[in-house]
Parts: structure tokens; sequence; C-alpha cells
């Protein structure tokens, strides 16, 4: 069926999900400094004894320095979503009623009026940005005088901080409360998945009596992010209709698993009299007064529409532009079918998109793109150089010839996007974690691993990335799928994971047959991107455990005067690990460095359920 109406409705959806993504990783990267600041603010200002937090004079002095941090840090990212977002937002629903042309041409254009509420919408979104501020300098303030006055450790102090701000959440004895807490921390953020997080977070409370999923900034703060985009949209959308006269709409957006069901029927076509999925207003209006359900929002149906987190949008149209059928009539066809991407390339570890989600460019354009990345984080001054007839060269444990540089060559354009793609996180994660940004990538199809990791200098097997899901190759990521439904805890005792290289069939087969766990991390996901993502992610595990506390004096004395037998502090704590049987993949038992880079992929990816207890434990008192 023929719906113009629908393809420009669309590109004003995907242009809020598109800021939606720039938005969140900007407000995950707020986040993060007002915790390190807050906190770093709580260390110096707090007096301690034994441990133990003291003198309140000093607690109730710390909420105007709160306040400041908040400010500083929350208000600009709340300035930045109200005047670009929404102004970006306003030239997609202007375009709408422009390219449609049918319409009075005073009115195809935003008028005084438009402009007029586009203010008036800004300041209050702005407001309510700024109450959550508000709210949580109070909450903090509070944390940091209650815990004071009890004498609790700054320990627990830290942990409530973190928790109000971020959603920390802290490990139980109990596998049942893990996965429940691990399911709402993984998917908090979700707008689709709200009925079943909020369904988990009720099981937690009332059954566990566990409270832990608690209220934080970044839950506030998100759901203010994404219902004023949306929100927003509508609220022009009607004004601009108004004026032109438009008393009827149809109802677009996806149809998921967990859209509601009065979405899903209203899309679907369900609910209206005709068939051409045309609703007077007056007809939305009542079926809205009629029913209840979960999420629903108070308030004119036109710009609330399905409630909380609602993703789907109303467009105004005339009855007369479509036929009984559905089919639009002589009055639309002449109009040029605008040219809408669906595609979207922003991603982050808040929000890491999929495949369908993601933009294929050029092999050329990919490799330029990174090399300016790269080239800027070889310059990191944790990396080491000697000099060597005046010229400042690398020092490192591996081969140090393509340093600073990218090479994909022979790649696919979908292969390298899929690298390019992921790099973007890796360089969360080196800030995240403190280590150096990877310093090299290169392709080569030489190598028998699918990918390898050495001091920042990442190198990739091309064969193994033009190929993910194709099963009718050696060289793919899809193998052992039917072990991927392994739970951490089963026991693997007589699985055979170590045999010599060269095996008879019968051999193979008798192997085969004791194997209850996938080979790799990867056999758990299902999304292609996501498969490279791991694989990505495991490497930059390896930068970790070689990296971390490189920065510090003595390390960096020990490494000059043993350089190629260096071994890194993570390193010489992780000779002691047992990994025999704990983990979920059985390459993990290969040895130490890939028990803990297999289980940080999975782990950085919110695999909690299958991550080795022991690593979580050995990661966060260790490393974080």
């Amino acid at each position: 069926m023929s719906d113009i109406v629908k393809d420009l409705t669309e590109y004003r959806i995907r242009g809020i999900e598109k800021a939606e993504i720039e938005f969140y990783e900007s407000l995950t990267r707020t986040l993060d400094r007002i915790e390190d600041q807050v906190i770093s603010l709580a260390s110096k200002e707090l007096p301690t004894q034994a441990g133990q937090l003291m003198q309140l004079q000093s607690a109730v002095a710390l909420r105007p320095k709160i306040k400041s941090i908040l400010d500083k840090e929350y208000l600009p990212f709340a300035d930045r979503v109200v005047r670009k977002g929404f102004g970006e937002q306003a030239k997609r629903v202007e375009r709408q009623f422009k390219t449609l042309g049918i319409i009075p041409p005073e009115f195809q254009e935003l008028t005084k009026s438009d402009l007029s509420l586009i203010k008036n919408l800004k300041q209050q979104y702005f407001t309510q940005f700024k109450d959550v501020s508000n709210n949580f300098t109070r909450i903090l303030s509070d944390k940091v005088y209650q815990n004071t006055l009890v004498g609790n450790s700054f320990v627990e102090l830290e942990e409530e901080l973190r928790q109000s701000i971020n959603g920390i959440y802290s490990t139980s004895n109990d596998p049942a409360v893990n996965r429940l807490v691990n399911y709402v921390k993984r998917n908090q953020d979700n707008p689709l998945l709200k009925a079943r997080v909020d369904s988990a977070i009720k099981l937690l409370q009332s059954k566990y009596a566990r409270t832990r999923t608690g209220e934080n900034m970044r839950r506030y703060a998100g759901q203010i992010l994404n219902d004023s985009l949306r929100d927003f949209d509508a609220t022009l959308n009607l004004n601009k209709a108004k004026d032109a006269g438009l008393k009827f709409v149809k109802y677009y957006g996806d149809v998921i698993g967990t859209t509601r069901d009065l979405c899903r029927r209203m899309i679907n076509g369900d609910l209206n009299k005709r068939k051409n999925g045309v609703f007077s207003i007056d007809e939305i209006k009542q079926i809205w007064r009629s029913r209840t359900w979960s999420g629903k929002k108070s308030g004119n149906p036109l710009t609330v529409r399905g409630g909380y987190n609602c993703r789907h949008q109303f467009s105004y149209v005339n009855p007369d532009w479509y036929e009984e059928d559905g089919e639009e009539s002589e009055i639309l066809k002449p109009i040029k079918k605008p040219t809408i991407s669906k595609t979207v390339l922003a991603t982050s570890l808040a929000r890491q998109i999929k495949i369908k989600d993601m933009k294929i460019e050029k092999t050329s354009i990919n490799q330029a793109n990174l090399q300016r990345t790269i080239s800027e984080s070889a310059k990191d001054k944790r990396y080491l150089t000697y000099t060597r007839f005046g010229q400042t060269l690398p020092l490192s444990r591996y081969n140090t010839s393509g340093v600073g540089t990218v090479n994909l060559r022979g790649m696919s354009d979908k292969a390298s996007s899929m690298i390019a793609t992921v790099v973007k996180e890796l360089n969360e994660l080196a800030d995240k974690y403190n280590v150096p940004r990877i310093r090299e990538i290169t392709a080569s199809r030489r190598m028998r691993a699918i990918a390898s990791m050495g001091d920042g200098m990442m190198n990739v097997n091309p064969k193994y990335f033009e190929n993910v899901l194709n099963a009718k190759v050696a060289t793919n990521m899809i193998r052992e799928d039917n072990l991927s439904n392994f739970k951490l805890g089963t026991d693997v005792s007589k699985e055979i994971v170590k045999y010599k290289r060269r095996l008879t069939l019968e051999e193979y087969r008798r192997i085969k047959a004791t194997h209850i766990r996938p080979h790799n991390g990867f056999n758990y996901f299902t999304d292609e991107l996501d498969k490279v993502r791991n694989v990505l992610y495991h490497e930059f595990g390896h930068q970790i455990h070689q990296m971390r506390f490189i920065e510090k004096a003595d390390v960096i004395k020990e490494y000059l005067e043993s350089q190629y037998s260096f071994v890194s502090p993570i390193e010489k704590k992780l000779a002691s690990i047992r990994i025999k049987g704990t983990s979920s993949t059985r390459y993990s038992e290969t040895n130490t460095k890939e028990w803990f880079a297999e289980n940080f992929a999975l782990y950085a990816m919110d695999k909690k359920d299958l991550v080795d207890p022991n690593f979580i434990k050995f990661f966060e008192s260790e490393v974080m």
C-alpha cells in the first residue's frame, strides 16, 4: 500500500531515534563525570576516623558544592537537548507539511504561533530537566548527611552515591536475585522492555525484598530525554495541524513484541471504523477515554500517545487523501516520495546498536575516519617510547611496525563498517577503565585467529568478519550455537577441552559429544554486529590486563628494565586465579589471560549471568 504520509512520519520518528542515541551518549558521559566529581569531592572534604565518617558540619557544607557540580555538568546537557534536539525536530515537522504541499501555503512553514509554542516547550522541558538536577542535589546531599549521622564507612557512602547517580547494583549469593538484578541493569534504559523491567523490579521488591534496583539520576533523566523529544514532536505537529484545518489522523510506528496492545491495534487498523486507517480526533479521544493500560499518561492523547516511552506518532490527514482500501488517492500520488534514511551510525556502551541500524560506508571512508582516531590515540603518553638516532620510536613487547596506522585493505564495506562502529565503543571502554585507546588496526588474512591484541595493536582476520553468519564456510561465527543455552553453574567436569590438533573423525565426534559449553562468547549472540562486538570486546579485554596501571612510576621502571619479559600488574595477579570449569566458554580455559578476555567481553555486553563470579570479584576489586 502506498502511503507517503507514513514515509514522512517515519522520517520524523527516525530523526527522534537518532537524536535519542546521540543525546543518550552525551548523558552517559555527563553522569559519569558527575559521579567521579561527587565521589572525589566527598573523599577530599569528609573527614573519617578509622574508616568511619564524622563531622556533620562537613556533610552539610557539601550540599552547595554538589549543586555546583550538577549545575556545571548536567544543565548544559539539558540545554543542548532542548535547543539542538527540539530545533532539529521542528525542522522535520516543517518538512512533512512542506512536502505534502496540499495545505494552505501559509501553514506549510513554521508560523509565529509555531515559533512561540517551540519557545514555550523548550522552557517547559528544560524546567523538567532542571527539576531532576535539583531533586538529586537533595538526594545526594541527604545520602551524605545520613551516612555521616550514623557513622557509616566512606565505602558505604560511595556505594549509595554511585547507585543514586548511575544505578550501580551489588551482587547477591542468590542466583535468582542476580539474574533479575542483571536483567534490570541491562535493560532499564530500553523503553521497549519497560513493562518487563518493571515486572522484574516488582518481583525483586516483593518476593526477594530487594531494593537495589532503586531510583537513580540516569533513569529519571533518560525518561525525560525519551519522552520530551517525542512529546515535543507530537505537540508541534498538533499545533500545525490545527492551523491547517486537519481534523483526522493516522497512527504510525514499528510493532514489536513489547508494543502495547492499544498501539498495536491502532496501527493494525483493528479499532477504526474505516478500512483506510483514518481516525477522527473525536474517535481518538473516545478510544483513549474508554481504555486503561500500563504506562498510560494523563493529558491530550494526541500528544501523550501510548504513554511513557511510547515510540509511535500521529500524523494529521484529510480523509479525501485516501481510498476506501487505504490506497492514496489521486491527490497524493503526484507528490514526490521523500528520500529517508533509516540507518543509524551512532552507537555507545549505553546504547549498542544492532546490525539493522548500522550505516555501511565504503572501506576507504572507514579507514580514513579510523586513521584520524588511531593517529591521535597513538600519541597517548602511557604508551612508552625510546629514542634511537634522534628518532622517537614506540616501545612494546610486540611488533611496533604498524603503530599509529590503520590497514583495512581487502575488507568488504560491511565488514569494515562493523569494525569502525565498534571501535567507537572500544574508545569509551578505554576511557572508562583508564587504559590507552588502541593505536593500531591491521587486517591480515595470514593469521590463524579471528583477532589479536598486543599493547594497543589490534589485528583482525577479514576471513571471519566477511562471513559472520554464513554457515557454509569454515570461517564463520555461528559454530556450536546449539550450545548457547548453557547456564553458569552446570557441571562441565567431563568436558574434553584440550586435545591434539589432528584428530580422526571418530576422535572428533567423541570429543564433540562431551561439549556442554560453546567454544567462544560470541556463540551467545545472534545479531551479526553483536558477534563482532563480542570478538573486539574480547580483544580489548587483553588491552586492559596488558595496559592497566602502566602509567605508575614503579611499573614504568620495571617495563623499561625487562621490556619483552615484562609482566603487567594485572597479569601478575591473574597467575593465582583458578579457571578450570568456572566460565561459560571452553576457550576461557586456555589460560588466565583468555579467561580474563572472554569474561570481560560478556561482562561489558551486560551478559553478567554468563560471567564467572570469580571474574566479577577480581575485576571490580583489582581493575576498577
